[in-house]
């Protein structure tokens, strides 16, 4: 469960009243991010801290605002390899993907380097007006983009894909299935994107019926989580299903099997099956059955 919000900040603050907060803040700690690649150094750490952001030479609308602790803002700058060399200068650094940080660095700056991932992914994805074509730009104080045509101005915010993961469960048992894409023998729960005009509830009901042909009831909403990779709002159900009897729609599902507590725990020590990471909600929902 404490994994739940890895990924989310949480020391949001009030910006209204912190409009100079890139020009008079006693301290920040910057992260670096260059063609979606987090830099990381020879530490193990993502951050570098700095008292003037000015020494940095990064222009304002390549910086974003992450978070703020105490007397301490938390920043990224979205920077080419190039430029992150003059900065660095001497320091040995390496360039990974946000997953490979999650064992090397502490949660807090995990938080932060996934909404830096996030807005990276955003800002580049919406560079040109959906509405008149114009050159948008971004606030990196509040997040959000803008049009740059005065007769225009249209504003977009970030936005996330509300996807839901249901536990099936089947007395002592609970459903498990793998995607044919999936690495050899990892299993999870079955997940599914919201459709326009349906609820969460809607779309855990008809998601479990397209995948397995399973007709699910006593739905109940247990966790969530932001899951930054696809920018997603993973929320997590639970359901019971009256019947074992499986459909299953091989154009999505490859396997999926019914388990007892037992049962999972003699296959994970046989490696016949793989669950999906701490980090993930998947794994979560599955322990927090265990432990029932």
């Amino acid at each position: 469960m404490q994994n739940l919000h890895l990924f989310s900040i949480k020391n949001k603050i009030d910006l209204e009243s912190n409009d100079n907060l890139f020009e008079s803040n006693p301290f920040y700690e910057c992260s670096f991010i260059v063609n979606n690649k987090i830099i990381l150094f020879n530490n193990k750490n993502c951050f570098l801290k700095f008292r003037e952001l000015k020494k940095l030479n990064i222009k304002k609308e390549n910086l974003y605002f992450l978070g703020k602790k105490d007397k301490t803002v938390f920043i990224g700058a979205s920077i080419s390899l190039r430029k992150i060399k003059t900065i660095l200068k001497d320091k040995v650094f390496s360039l990974v993907n946000l997953r490979d940080c999650i064992n090397l660095v502490n949660n807090e700056h995990i938080s932060y380097l996934s909404a830096l991932f996030f807005l990276e992914r955003w800002k580049n994805e919406n560079k040109f007006c959906s509405k008149c074509g114009a050159k948008n730009r971004f606030n990196n104080l509040k997040n959000y983009i803008e049009c740059t045509n005065k007769s225009c101005l249209k504003r977009i915010f970030p936005k996330i894909d509300p996807t839901v993961i249901i536990l099936i469960k089947n007395n002592n048992r609970i459903l498990l299935a793998r995607s044919k894409n999936w690495k050899q023998n990892l299993y999870s729960c079955i997940a599914g994107f919201c459709e326009p005009n349906e609820s969460l509830e809607q779309t855990v009901i008809r998601e479990a019926y397209e995948e397995v042909g399973l007709k699910l009831k006593n739905i109940n909403y247990l966790f969530s989580q932001f899951w930054p990779f696809a920018n997603n709002l993973m929320v997590g159900f639970e359901a019971m299903s009256s019947s074992v009897k499986l459909k299953i729609n091989k154009s999505e599902i490859e396997d999926a099997i019914w388990v007892t507590r037992k049962e999972l725990l003699s296959l994970k020590s046989k490696k016949k099956i793989i669950l999906p990471k701490k980090y993930a909600i998947a794994h979560s929902l599955i322990a927090h059955w265990q432990k029932s």
